[in-house]
Parts: structure tokens; C-alpha cells; sequence
């Protein structure tokens, strides 16, 4: 979500500043631990539509939008999205490795 919200400033903000979080903090509170998954897996089907809906939409001006990162500097939306396509496939290769570790 946090991705799609700093697409969404870069869009609408002339070089918005992108408020960092930390993942592991928030995988600890309540609703990461006591929800069903199936209620992310929706979460994240939903967000992903809209998301893909956006990209596809997007100019070659609209890609060289920037945002600025406080830890990573200053990012346009071209190379955000080759990162976060990275990021995705690193994510899945860690859930795939641990269902074959746990014969799911």
C-alpha cells in the first residue's frame, strides 16, 4: 500500500518527501497477527488491480516523476517500478522456498 500511496504523491505533488516505515514493527501489530491471510491475499489482489490499472496508464513524463526517499534519495517512477518488480519476485521466491521447505 505504502508503494502505491508514494505513485499516487509523485503523480499528484511536484517531488513529494515519502514518509519511511518499519516493515518489521508493522508485521507485529495486531492486525498483521490475528487476520486470516486470506484477508491480505484479498487486500493485495484489490490493490494490485488498481495499481496495474495506474501503471498502464502512466506517460513516459509521468515515469520520470519523481518522490524523494529520506533514506534512498530522490526516486522517479521508472526506476521504482523495475525496483519494486524486483522486490515482488524476491518476496515470492522467499514464500515459494518455504512451502517446498514445508511441503504446503
Amino acid at each position: 500500500m505504502n508503494s502505491y500511496i508514494r505513485f499516487k504523491l509523485a503523480l499528484t505533488e511536484n517531488k513529494p518527501i515519502v514518509k519511511p516505515y518499519d516493515e518489521k514493527l508493522w508485521a507485529e501489530l495486531p492486525d498483521s497477527k490475528l487476520v486470516d491471510v486470506s484477508v491480505s491475499l484479498d487486500l493485495i489482489k484489490s490493490l494490485h488491480k488498481r495499481w496495474a490499472t495506474l501503471l498502464k496508464q502512466l506517460t513516459e513524463e509521468e515515469l520520470e516523476k519523481e518522490f524523494l526517499h529520506p533514506e534512498s534519495g530522490m526516486k522517479n517512477l521508472k526506476e521504482t517500478i523495475c525496483n519494486y518488480a524486483w522486490h515482488g519476485n524476491h518476496h515470492l521466491a522467499h514464500i515459494t522456498s518455504l512451502k517446498q521447505r514445508m511441503s504446503w
